[in-house]
């Protein structure tokens, strides 16, 4: 699916929690030199994750996503009550029902907002996005809030549980995958494009269902476990980003070389090197969150795109590519103007 942009990011906003738990340390929790012969830094070494935030148990995505929403609030002069839609996309819920966007909705004061969630694993973020621009593209909607609140050391917990207790080198293998993941809020504000050369070019979706067991995550909240097949999982992401990548070029009109800044979904810093390899964008140009936040899964997009903005790095008119992936599988592509 490809559609035209009609929006532009007024702001961003991210919390993070104060809480770090290192790769090292995880290892060292379950043992992993005496029970399977593998270093404390095995993990670190093979995914790049130095450390990852913690939440307190008692914190609810809602409550990250709020804190985030406050700060892109803040940052856009946008009032809460001038929010026309507000999306929640984390993969993370705060029950099952209601959506958790009206407990944010309640928390920022957003009363003029509609409210939904939207949930495609890893991928929801960009799919909020794709869908608050066709709304802004209708006149249905002025400014939009798409949020995420990933608690997702509620998973790693459990997994650091079940890796203590396995004896089997093929069940640590594919367990392990939920050990990667880090704790976030995240936030954008849209608004509609102020001049025509500046904001969202324009988007590129696709999804590829046969690949669904390769990532699954099970069980009531606070008891989910599940298996991530990585290698697997990123192989399939890369070789689709890479047959869609040429095919979104040319409706951008860009060249490789074209492109300031590449900001893609992170699961480990492997990925860094295949997707440059197949868009001939230095790596150097990749904002990295990995290596010290973990896999923030749908929040993963944002926070990079607000380090990018915290960073003062990008100018006015310097083209942002943005490859978001999520499991099932979904792909995604954007193109935008700073």
């Amino acid at each position: 699916m490809y559609s035209v942009g009609h929006s532009r990011i007024v702001a961003t906003g991210v919390y993070l929690p104060e809480d770090r738990v290192s790769s090292a340390e995880l290892m060292e929790q379950i043992h992993s030199k005496e029970r399977f012969g593998i270093s404390r830094y095995w993990l670190q070494k093979v995914t790049g994750i130095v450390e990852r935030r913690v939440a307190p148990d008692s914190m609810l995505p809602s409550e990250m996503a709020t804190r985030a929403a406050r700060e892109a609030l803040e940052y856009a002069r946008v009032r809460p009550i001038d929010l026309d839609v507000l999306v929640y996309t984390g993969m993370n819920r705060d029950c099952l029902e209601p959506a958790t966007a009206h407990m944010v909705q309640e928390r920022v004061g957003a009363a003029n907002a509609i409210c939904f969630d939207v949930t495609n694993a890893c991928h929801g973020f960009m799919n909020g996005i794709h869908l608050a621009d066709a709304l802004i593209a209708t006149g249905q909607a002025r400014y939009a809030l798409i949020v995420a609140g990933e608690s997702n050391w509620r998973l790693g917990r459990r997994t650091l549980q079940l890796l203590q207790e396995c004896r089997d080198r093929q069940e640590f293998d594919r367990l392990i995958g939920g050990l990667t993941v880090g704790d976030a809020g995240a936030a954008v504000v849209l608004g509609p494009k102020t001049e025509s050369l500046t904001g969202f070019i324009g988007f590129m979706l696709g999804s590829s269902g046969q690949y669904n067991e390769l990532c699954v995550v099970t069980g009531r909240e606070g008891h989910h476990t599940g298996h991530m097949d990585m290698v697997n999982i990123v192989k399939e992401h890369i070789q689709l980003h890479a047959q869609m990548y040429p095919k979104f070029m040319r409706k951008l009109a860009w060249r490789p070389e074209d492109i300031e800044h590449f900001v893609h979904h992170q699961v480990g810093r492997r990925v860094f090197a295949l997707h440059a390899r197949y868009s001939g964008v230095s790596e150097t140009r990749m904002m990295d969150t990995i290596c010290r936040l973990g896999n923030l899964t749908a929040a993963t997009i944002p926070v990079n795109l607000h380090q990018l903005a915290q960073s003062g790095t990008p100018v006015p008119g310097e083209k942002v590519f943005i490859a978001g992936a999520g499991s099932g599988l979904s792909i995604s592509q954007a193109g935008l103007l700073w």
